[in-house]
């Protein structure tokens, strides 16, 4: 994919995303909605925020629950993307009404005054976490979501598994020798771990970050998303939307 088609797809992405909150909106009242709640002037949720080890099937168990739920997924690449290019950033923000839109500004500096040596990037990255997870409807793969949207309206979910099994996992699905898989997953595990201290100052193995913490050792993704959406409806109140229905 050139990096024009990927522009064009990544703009898609949003007007999608806008769309559906459009239709969610004609359908229910946004505070009425399972999961949903306030934090000063502004509503939040639901949604649900993945944290995963290389190989623990996160993006997969993403992928399975969005179809359940309707809910669009935002990955890595996908919010990296956002933050870095103004325009789908402002098409987010400016989605908004005003005065969301200035709580959600309000918000943003009274989090960053407490950090030093704060980047462009990560004012923009939080900006981007923050306006998916005022509208809600949406999973979040990676990049810290965890320590940046407030935890009582959404599920927080850590998936993990076995080094050696997911070795496997990526060897098996890229044709990789074992050997050659191990450093990758062993890099991608650092990188991840060094971003969320670095960016959060938080270690991304600790329990307490998380609802929900996951082996996938010995699960299918089916397996593991029932479990995940059981933890939905428990927490949440959230259903799938052909189970809503009157």
């Amino acid at each position: 994919m050139t990096p024009a088609e990927h522009a064009t797809s990544l703009e898609q992405l949003i007007e999608q995303q806008m769309t559906r909150w459009d239709l969610t909106r004609r359908k229910r009242m946004q505070q009425e909605r399972p999961g949903r709640g306030k934090l000063g002037r502004l509503y939040f949720g639901p949604y649900l925020l993945i944290s995963r080890e290389k190989g623990a099937g996160g993006h997969q168990v993403a992928n399975l629950i969005g179809q359940k739920l309707g809910w669009q997924v935002f990955d890595r690449q996908i919010v990296d993307a956002i933050a870095e290019r103004t325009k789908m950033r402002q098409q987010l923000v400016e989605y908004l009404d005003e005065k969301t839109r200035g709580g959600l500004e309000e918000f943003l500096r009274h989090v960053l005054t407490k950090e030093i040596g704060t980047t462009d990037y990560l004012r923009h990255l939080r900006q981007v976490l923050l306006t998916l997870g005022q509208q809600g409807d949406v999973v979040i793969v990676g990049r810290g979501a965890e320590y940046v949207l407030p935890a009582q309206f959404g599920l927080r979910v850590r998936m993990v598994a076995p080094f050696e099994v997911r070795v496997d996992r990526i060897a098996s699905a890229n044709g990789l020798t074992t050997e050659a898989a191990d450093p990758l997953v062993g890099k991608v595990d650092q990188e991840r771990k060094d971003f969320v201290h670095n960016q959060f100052q938080k270690d991304i193995r600790d329990p307490m970050n998380y609802d929900l913490l996951i082996n996938t050792s010995a699960l299918t993704v089916e397996g593991t998303a029932e479990i995940v959406m059981a933890a939905l409806r428990q927490k949440l109140h959230v259903v799938p939307a052909a189970a809503s229905a009157p």
